[in-house]
């Protein structure tokens, strides 16, 4: 199997590609970037990097028709990070920037190719990506399973709970996602938490993107969305059937039509198979339906 990244020589694609690589579970690894001499470079050392530890090879494209073998891509390309106070905000820059690519990527690959996405709005450029190419809903998946990783963190924070002992979902529109928490548990029990609790969970995943941001760095996130990335790539080579939040068009399925949003998806082999179940409140059944219509606006700005 072999899996390609756009945007190879950037932190989150060189991230998620080498972590890819760690896991052993494809057989190439093909890096394409627009600076081209990063890619090659990127390529040759990391080929080498994860020789004593991988039998996965890493060789650099130079062309999207490099990827015409590739069961899944990664696009990680996007418009320059620069300050903003939402994701949305990058809309019209990164569109400029997804448009081209699924030229390319509908001339040269095949489509059965799984296509996973990270440019934000993620939930909009999934829907673009899906459209644009016309393939199967399921391929088409987005990074979500962040603001999941960033609930269980700032519960570890409020609770002092261990982060690997603990279980939680945020679905809808990332980065404003609806935290279940009256579905978290830990150790495998319903985890039971004050209002103080909820509170500081609640402050500490809303500020987080505003004090990444306070730092200046212009740069957007590489590890987390690297490791994400990667859970997501070896469910679906491993055919595992894994529970992992993934930004989908199959919201669908579920009764909001017209957008993607973060939902837990049932992930293997082509991709996302369904929607998983999860519960909700009536209020946020509520939310999640003023979440889709948001994306749903967002979408319709971009003419899709």
């Amino acid at each position: 199997m072999k899996f390609g990244v756009i945007g190879g020589a950037g932190r989150l694609g060189s991230t998620t590609a080498f972590t890819v690589g760690l896991k052993n579970i494809v057989d190439e690894i093909k890096l394409m970037d627009v600076k081209d001499n990063f890619a090659a470079t990127t390529a040759m050392d990391m080929n080498q990097a994860l020789m004593p530890v991988s039998k996965t090879r890493v060789t650099h494209a130079k062309s999207y028709e490099d990827f015409a073998d590739c069961d899944i891509i990664l696009s990680a390309a996007a418009a320059p990070f620069t300050l903003v106070k939402a994701r949305s905000e990058e809309l019209g820059r990164n569109m400029e920037v997804v448009a081209p690519i699924c030229e390319q990527l509908k001339k040269y690959c095949r489509d059965t190719t799984v296509v996973l996405v990270s440019a934000n709005p993620v939930d909009v450029f999934v829907y673009a990506y899906q459209k644009l190419l016309g393939w199967n809903e399921g391929q088409i998946l987005g990074l979500a399973v962040n603001d999941t990783i960033r609930l269980k963190w700032a519960t570890e924070l409020a609770t002092g709970k261990e982060y690997d002992k603990l279980d939680g979902l945020c679905v809808g529109e990332h980065g404003h996602t609806i935290q279940l928490l009256d579905e978290m548990t830990y150790e495998g029990k319903p985890l039971t938490l004050s209002e103080e609790e909820r509170a500081r969970i609640d402050s500490e995943c809303r500020n987080w993107f505003s004090n990444w941001q306070a730092q200046k760095t212009g740069t957007t996130t590489g590890w987390t969305s690297g490791v994400s990335m990667a859970a997501m790539i070896e469910a679906i080579v491993t055919d595992s059937n894994k529970v992992i939040p993934c930004t989908t068009t199959l919201a669908d399925t579920i009764g909001y039509d017209h957008c993607a949003m973060g939902l837990p998806c049932v992930l293997g082999r082509g991709g996302a198979k369904k929607v998983a179940d999860f519960k909700v409140t009536d209020e946020q059944k509520a939310a999640l339906a003023e979440s889709a219509e948001k994306i749903s606006e967002m979408i319709t700005s971009i003419n899709l």
